[in-house]
């Protein structure tokens, strides 16, 4: 009794590991295709004349907030 409790939890689990995973493979799938596509992507403003990937320092731009701020305080007149 014993050994067929044994051998029916094996088939168990090995059958519902086979179930998760032919469900999950589609997601796994996707997730490494996304990251290789990812990793391959790069911006040509990044690359130099060569092709080569930039080390300089980045120059950015912050918006100055006092800008949104006064946004929606002019009212339009439509008269």
């Amino acid at each position: 009794m014993e050994v067929a409790l044994v051998v029916l939890v094996v088939l168990g689990a090995f059958i519902l590991g086979g179930v998760v995973i032919w469900s999950v493979k589609d997601h796994v799938d996707a997730f490494i295709d996304n990251a290789a596509y990812a990793k391959a992507v790069t911006h040509p403003e990044m690359l130099d004349e060569d092709g080569n990937v930039l080390r300089d320092e980045l120059i950015y731009i912050r918006p100055d907030n006092s800008i949104w701020e006064d946004w929606g305080d002019e009212e339009d007149d439509e008269d």
